[in-house]
């Protein structure tokens, strides 16, 4: 399976975000014992080393990027999917750059906990919650 990862989900691990940290991690280690081909966004790096960063600084924040590229894939885009982004219809322009980077590395189905900001996504979008129960 093909599982892509939202911003969010990378957060809540990296921070140990209650209530939500169980089940983000809880994905991650489901993917890791199914050999799941996991992915996320080029953009993805910056936004978590940036707010990751402010609170745990730089040299912990690039740490935990570099151990999350070791079983993490970026998602290869470029132009097109940027501008195929702006035909979703989505108000958010980062979780339409999620939904492109997930569709071009073909991935089953993003994992977010804002599945409402991805209605008009090409991708199934799934919660980690609903993830975890259909894939156990």
């Amino acid at each position: 399976m093909r599982v892509f990862i939202d911003t969010n989900i990378l957060l809540d691990v990296v921070e140990q975000r209650t209530p939500h940290y169980a089940d983000s991690l809880a994905v991650l280690e489901r993917t890791g014992l199914k050999g799941d081909q996991v992915f996320m966004a080029w953009h993805t790096l910056a936004n978590v080393f940036y707010i990751y960063g402010k609170k745990a600084g730089v040299a912990t924040a690039r740490q935990a990027l570099q151990e999350l590229l070791q079983v993490i894939t970026v998602a290869t885009v470029g132009h097109a999917q940027a501008l195929q982004s702006f035909t979703l219809g989505f108000d958010d322009l980062e979780d339409a750059l999620q939904a492109v980077a997930a569709e071009a590395c073909f991935a089953h189905c993003i994992i977010t906990r804002n599945a409402p900001d991805f209605a008009t996504s090409p991708v199934s979008v799934l919660t980690p919650k609903q993830f975890l129960a259909q894939f156990p």
